[in-house]
């Protein structure tokens, strides 16, 4: 195969991956046919099927996908670390990762979570892509944050916490929200969680010299 042939075929492949994942967005998991998918990415059938024979194979590579989307958005987020202390530094990550758990990618990873619930294949390639999302996020939050790596219990609590709250929340959304506003109550729900990473954070009691260094090296 020629290079241009080879990039005509990412290409191809990058829009039906985009397509499902905007599919499963907007449809939900029962309203994403690989017909929608092919018409929403602009190819033909023939072209869908070359590439993805069966629909579980299209939904499992659309999971690495969805991941791979989810990791460059939370690499944007910490791309440019706000200056000051760990304390600053966490709660303007919070700020910056709330759109990331409101937005399209969460809501398409949502619908695969519940499918898979009761397929066993599925289950498992959410699973397996889940891990390597946590494993990846906890390396960039923890650089972040600078935070000392014999202390790795608190930081993964102050995730689970995050995680924990920023997951209800966007489904809560799902109930009341109509639009990409926060109503006062998600506002108050924010606050509410950058109180709690506060405190988790002061309990942690890390040394303040440890970011200090590392905001000099920048």
């Amino acid at each position: 195969m020629s290079l241009l042939q080879e990039e005509r075929s990412a290409e191809t492949r990058r829009r039906l991956l985009d397509a499902t994942v905007a599919c499963l967005y907007e449809r939900g998991y029962a309203g994403t046919t690989t017909t929608e998918i092919a018409t929403r990415a602009g190819v033909s059938r023939g072209a869908q099927l070359h590439h993805f024979p069966k629909k579980d194979e299209l939904v499992v590579s659309a999971l690495e996908h969805v991941l791979a989307l989810r990791l460059t958005e939370l690499a944007h987020a910490v791309a440019e670390p706000p200056p000051g202390n760990r304390e600053a530094r966490l709660l303007q990550l919070i700020d910056k990762m709330w759109p990331i758990f409101k937005g399209p990618t969460f809501y398409a990873w949502l619908e695969l979570v519940v499918a898979s619930r009761t397929d066993p294949a599925l289950n498992e390639a959410v699973a397996a892509v889940s891990e390597r999302f946590g494993e990846g996020f906890i390396k960039n939050f923890g650089e972040v944050l600078a935070w000392p790596a014999d202390r790795e219990p608190e930081l993964l609590e102050l995730i689970s916490v995050l995680f924990c709250h920023f997951e209800s929340m966007a489904m809560e959304r799902v109930l009341s929200a109509t639009d990409d506003r926060d109503s006062p109550e998600f506002t108050r729900a924010l606050e509410t969680l950058k109180k709690l990473a506060s405190h988790l954070l002061q309990s942690a009691n890390l040394p303040e010299s440890e970011i200090n260094e590392e905001v000099t090296r920048r």
